[in-house]
């Protein structure tokens, strides 16, 4: 309970934040925040992972995490692209919280025991619901239009999967070094490259196809 109290707070606060600067702030207020992250990562929760003599720390550096943080900060500050970020966190971000409390509550079948103990097929069709309720809520009310039923329900499920392969990897990693976080700058979630371990393999996604996506969700 204290554990899920640390994280529903910091959840709300930082969470909050996070989007306000996105919607309220121009983007390049957003941009330093991604940057700032991305530094903490690197700086701070990547050497967690490999030893600073490791070739492993060197070689993956640029791809992973580098290279998705420096595709959205490109998206977020192209006028064209920007509005896809919306998307992506929104999916994300739900996908996250509905995996997380109904695999808390109800998740049973694990699907991946020796590499993250804690991901159930339960918990990820109930993120999978709620990120399509999150994506209908925001094309509904905030973007005032109805895509596709097919559309929203294949897309998000492709998004959700890519989410799930990358929040895999990462457990992948931390399995391989030993630790249980990335860092310990987010109470109750661990570091930051728990959080967007997601996000990122969704980012390369968002940014082959944004000109696709750009046409449907611009």
């Amino acid at each position: 309970m204290n554990e899920f109290k640390k994280r529903l707070a910091t959840s709300l606060i930082l969470g909050s934040c996070f989007w306000l600067s996105f919607l309220y702030f121009p983007p390049k207020v957003f941009s330093f925040i991604l940057i700032g992250i991305l530094l903490i990562i690197i700086f701070h929760e990547w050497r967690h992972f490999f030893d600073l003599k490791s070739p492993y720390f060197w070689l993956m550096l640029p791809l992973y995490p580098i290279m998705p943080f420096g595709l959205l900060i490109y998206m977020n500050q192209h006028p064209t692209y920007h509005n896809l970020l919306l998307e992506l966190f929104l999916i994300v971000a739900s996908f996250d919280t509905g995996s997380y409390i109904v695999g808390n509550l109800f998740g049973s079948h694990k699907i991946a025991p020796l590499i993250s103990p804690g991901k159930t097929i339960e918990g990820v069709f109930g993120g999978y619901v709620f990120a399509v309720v999150g994506l209908t809520l925001l094309e509904t009310f905030e973007m005032g239009r109805t895509l596709p039923k097919l559309f929203i329900l294949g897309f998000t499920f492709l998004i959700c999967i890519l989410a799930l392969i990358g929040d895999l990897f990462e457990s992948w990693l931390k399995r391989k070094a030993g630790i249980k976080h990335s860092g310990q700058s987010l109470p109750g979630h661990g570091g930051f490259l728990d959080r967007f371990d997601g996000i990122m393999f969704a980012a390369v996604f968002f940014f082959i196809f944004r000109d696709y996506l750009v046409a449907i969700l611009g």
